[in-house]
């Protein structure tokens, strides 16, 4: 009985469509608000019938189906330029103070040795530099809040969520489907866990099944820093239109992946009416822009203290251990000997700074001028630099003239002593080869470790994709939190000179190009989710299956685009900026070709425009 009731309904439903040549869900949803407008038309006295109010007009404009989506990309395009451009700038302040943060932390720790350091003073340095290499983007994260937080107060998001349903229903999508995406980080910094969890507000169960596939595809706020630091290496002069494409890429490659799952594995679910109430515009309000960046800030600090720091502290495990073994490390122990013996060498037997620098004074005084260097940097008053002089001049006077390189002030006068010139000038060879040496031990420990050991066994493939064994590393931490790709890369292209992360790959990566850049942001983009979000993805769908099916399919996803990116465009000889575009005007004419291939229960018409009026009762 009920399977006859089904198949009669699915008959007239299939009649109505053919007789009408639009769905019954439209038609029903249309006869809804013409029903209204009648209602409304008996009940309200309006009192001014000639005048329009002020929504009214600009409804005209932002919700017109020719201008609507341009405004809208006009506004994402301009939230992105005022956010990253000028926020990365505000990044020249904060790194100083973060800096310096983390030499009063190096101060307190115990000393570093020679070649190795103590176990104590690698573990918390490592975990600090992941986690301020992340919060040094504050102020690109409080400026992308703050605006975000002005189009919420003002009523424009239920705009975007209309202009967006003429576009969704065409990739078996929903008007409802934008606020779950909007969450996830259609705007740059949002989170996928209460963008899969909003989804459960969408009746249309085809549309939430597809939503929940594809919000992790969003650029949430974890993904954020990474975009930031290689848009800053390799995009400099293109920031705010790089960020603008890595914003929009993912939404027009979501919606391909959306249509794909709606004409194959959700083919079976049924689709639903979108029906929306929208508010007046209005002024923001002071306290609410500041409390919901206030909210956003809290999340990214909570998600940084908790998250972030066991994820680097696992990373600290599994890139330092098993390690050198003894053969290892006695043979660069030997080779600091040599570098050792070469620099007493160079200052000569009959100086009087050999029995100074003689046995542990050595390490002693690379530790006093390490301290040294940090004390004075980042001071410009004369005054403080010589109380700082003073102090350290009491602390031990003959490494202080080295220090110095056999020049100070004795007296008032200034001095010069020229056997400590000598040893200061032997002492650059000695920090040279030590600093070489260094590096070097750092490179095998990661090569040697659990995750370089899996990082290099996936390079052969990963090499396709411009992907090393460093960038593998970071990518598999990342797993657990994406926040984590940044923070990796900020503990293995460690430094003791205080560069930032963009210095330090600077430095060690010549090699790299925007190819590789683009590549590894566009993988970042289509990274599986994270295990909480997975988790969120599990409650949602009600099913296992599902779960797993989001987490395997951006790998695949992941990788053929990054492949396509970095082997194509060398293959083709194009730039980082050419491949951007080429890559986005391919997204787009595959988007636009998807939307034209029909399916059930979804019509290829656009809506037409909305005639609002304000009335008052």
């Amino acid at each position: 009985m009920k399977e006859d009731f089904l198949d009669y309904i699915e008959a007239k439903r299939k009649e109505v469509k053919e007789k009408e040549g639009r769905d019954p869900e439209r038609i029903i949803s249309q006869q809804y608000y013409q029903k209204a407008i009648q209602i409304s038309a008996k009940c309200v006295n309006k009192t001014n019938k000639k005048k329009r109010p002020l929504t009214s007009k600009i409804d005209k404009i932002v919700l017109n189906r020719f201008t609507g989506p341009l405004v809208l990309l006009a506004i994402i395009y301009l939230l992105y330029n005022l956010s990253i451009v000028q926020g990365y700038k505000l990044t020249n302040y904060t790194w100083p103070i973060l800096a310096s943060f983390r030499d009063l932390v190096a101060s307190i720790l115990p000393s570093e040795g020679l070649l190795f350091d103590p176990l104590l003073r690698s573990l918390v340095l490592s975990v600090m530099d992941g986690i301020l290499a992340v919060l040094n983007y504050v102020p690109i994260f409080a400026i992308l809040f703050t605006l975000v937080a002005v189009l919420e107060d003002i009523g424009y998001i239920p705009r975007m969520t209309f202009i967006m349903d003429r576009v969704f229903r065409h990739f078996g999508l929903h008007g409802q489907s934008l606020f779950p995406l909007v969450l996830g980080g259609v705007f740059v910094g949002g989170c996928a866990i209460p963008g899969v969890m909003a989804t459960r507000g969408i009746k249309d169960e085809k549309a939430r099944l597809a939503t929940i596939l594809i919000v992790p595809l969003m650029n949430c706020l974890a993904k954020t820093p990474l975009y930031i630091l290689l848009i800053g290496l390799f995009f400099k002069d293109y920031q705010g239109f790089t960020m603008f494409f890595m914003a929009t890429i993912t939404l027009i490659i979501a919606l391909s992946v959306s249509k794909l799952f709606s004409l194959t594995i959700l083919k079976r679910k049924e689709p639903a009416p979108f029906v929306l109430e929208m508010p007046p515009f209005h002024l923001p309000t002071i306290t609410g822009v500041i409390r919901r960046c206030l909210e956003r800030l809290w999340l990214f600090f909570k998600k940084i203290v908790t998250i972030v720091i066991v994820v680097m502290a696992l990373v600290f495990a599994l890139t330092h251990f098993p390690g050198l073994d003894q053969e290892q490390r006695a043979n660069y122990q030997a080779q600091m000997e040599q570098v050792i013996d070469k620099f007493y060498q160079d200052i000569g037997q009959d100086s009087p700074y050999r029995t100074v620098l003689a046995g542990d004074n050595l390490e002693k005084y690379i530790n006093y001028n390490a301290d040294y260097s940090l004390s004075k940097r980042g001071v410009d008053s004369e005054e403080q630099k010589e109380i700082i002089d003073k102090e350290f001049k009491e602390r031990n006077l003959a490494f202080y003239k080295i220090a110095n390189r056999g020049v100070y002030r004795e007296d008032g006068e200034l001095t010069r002593d020229r056997e400590a010139m000598q040893v200061a000038k032997a002492y650059r060879y000695l920090e040279r080869g030590r600093k070489e040496l260094r590096a070097e031990i750092n490179d095998k420990t990661l090569i040697n470790s659990v995750l370089g050991l899996l990082a290099h066994k996936i390079e052969p493939i990963t090499k396709y994709a411009g992907f090393n064994w460093r960038v593998n590393m970071a990518l598999i931490s990342s797993f657990a939190a994406k926040e984590s790709s940044v923070a990796t890369l900020g503990s293995i292209y460690k430094s003791d000179q205080g560069e930032s992360l963009e210095e330090k790959m600077s430095e060690q990566e010549q090699g790299w190009t925007p190819l590789h850049a683009l590549a590894i942001m566009l993988f970042m983009a289509m990274y599986p989710p994270c295990i909480p979000t997975l988790m969120a993805v599990r409650l949602e769908s009600g099913s296992t299956k599902w779960m797993l099916f989001a987490g395997f399919y951006p790998i695949i996803l992941g990788s053929f685009i990054s492949i396509l990116i970095f082997s194509g465009g060398n293959l083709l000889g194009l730039s980082g900026l050419q491949a951007m575009i080429s890559f986005y005007i391919l997204a787009i004419i595959t988007m636009v070709l998807m939307g034209f291939i029909k399916q059930d229960g979804v019509g290829n018409e656009f809506a037409g425009d909305i005639e609002q009026e304000t009335v008052q009762l």
